[in-house]
């Protein structure tokens, strides 16, 4: 095993860094329902499988537990700063990686719903003022659960990432 050292640099359009590295996987609110196994009997005593039929499963504050978690985190990392008021815009970036099973089970959007919950009143007023949101989810080759977080109030001065992005343009490439 190699003890060296690796040094990462934050980018300078985020103004605010969080996360962790290894721990339990994010979950979501598609984590509370399973699938039930249900039938229905014809008129000529065929059973026929009912489909689309969800039981939830025992609710373990999962869900509740990591808003805590990232309440908790972005309360830190917002305590020189300060909540960001209304009516400035925000912008939030998320990286989370995931084992490879969780990576083909849960939806980005239902990652993300998840984190904004725990940021709301905490890193910003309100989740309405988010006017970019970039959410990457992929499987880390270290096969570890982890998220990073990222957080810019959007100014004349620093526009976030999302200007760097663009699917068209009006001049050729």
């Amino acid at each position: 095993m190699s003890n060296e050292t690796i040094t990462y640099y934050q980018n300078p359009k985020i103004e605010i860094l969080f996360g962790f590295f290894g721990g339990k996987p994010i979950p979501t609110k598609q984590d509370k329902f399973k699938p039930l196994k249900a039938y229905e009997t014809d008129e000529d005593g065929n059973e026929i499988e009912i489909k689309y039929l969800y039981e939830r499963k025992e609710d373990k504050n999962s869900i509740q537990d990591m808003k805590d978690w990232v309440k908790e985190s972005a309360t830190k990392a917002f305590q020189k700063k300060g909540i960001i008021k209304k009516p400035a815009e925000v912008e939030v970036i998320m990286s989370i990686s995931l084992s490879e099973k969780r990576f083909k089970e849960v939806d980005v959007d239902n990652l993300a719903k998840t984190i904004l919950d725990g940021l709301n009143k905490v890193a910003f007023d309100d989740d309405s003022q988010v006017s970019s949101l970039i959410v990457t989810k992929f499987v880390h080759k270290m096969k570890i659960d982890s998220i990073l977080i990222g957080i810019t109030e959007l100014t004349q001065t620093n526009k976030g990432l999302r200007n760097d992005i663009q699917l068209i343009r009006d001049t050729k490439w």
